[in-house]
């Protein structure tokens, strides 16, 4: 856990207990108790975001190398590879995207369900999977220390090569930790791919 993730945690608690706090004074119908504590709630959540949308702008984008592991907790992933064929998702050709899931675990089971990859080409444009992938989905469960490969096939314009996958982890609560990857308009991380003939 980094220190973004505490200070998210902390900011979280305050805000809840604010909130309850605000809803106990107006049953109670102390009107300017009230009224101070919504401007507190108010002026925090407005200095938070504003922090928030700063540290996106101002942090540099993250590439990861291909083959180069990152963990959300104990559960990883690493952009391996990508693969140009003739013919994907019963179109003409595209691309086949290799990535390894893993977990560093040591007892639990684990998967990641709102877990997904896009593949993002030499001019930035990012394009989702044009189908489930075969075997293995990056969604699967993992036991302790485990790892499986899942081959995701994705359509590309005529011309375009992958730069990397990007990938997202679930929106919440990544998109409200300051310095965060999938923080509100931080443009997320890349994950270089070598390429496969």
């Amino acid at each position: 856990m980094t220190l973004n993730d505490l200070l998210f945690l902390a900011s979280f608690l305050f805000v809840a207990t604010q909130v309850v706090r605000i809803a106990i004074l107006a049953l109670r119908g102390r009107w300017e108790r009230l009224k101070r504590a919504g401007g507190l709630l108010g002026a925090f959540v407005a200095c938070y975001v504003v922090v928030l949308i700063a540290a996106a702008l101002a942090q540099p984008r993250r590439f990861y190398a291909p083959g180069e592991k990152r963990c959300f907790d104990d559960w990883c992933v690493a952009a391996l590879g990508a693969e140009p064929v003739p013919a994907v998702c019963g179109g003409g050709g595209g691309w086949i995207a290799e990535i390894e899931v893993s977990s560093v675990a040591l007892r639990v089971r684990q998967r990641a369900p709102d877990a997904r990859a896009e593949i993002e080409d030499q001019l930035g444009n990012r394009y989702r999977p044009c189908a489930e992938p075969s075997a293995h989905r990056l969604s699967d469960e993992l036991g302790p220390g485990d790892s499986f490969h899942v081959f995701v096939p994705f359509r590309l314009p005529a011309g375009a090569a992958p730069a990397g996958v990007v990938f997202h982890h679930g929106e919440f609560p990544g998109v409200a930790i300051i310095g965060e990857d999938q923080s509100f308009l931080h443009t997320p991380a890349l994950h270089r791919v070598t390429f496969k003939h």
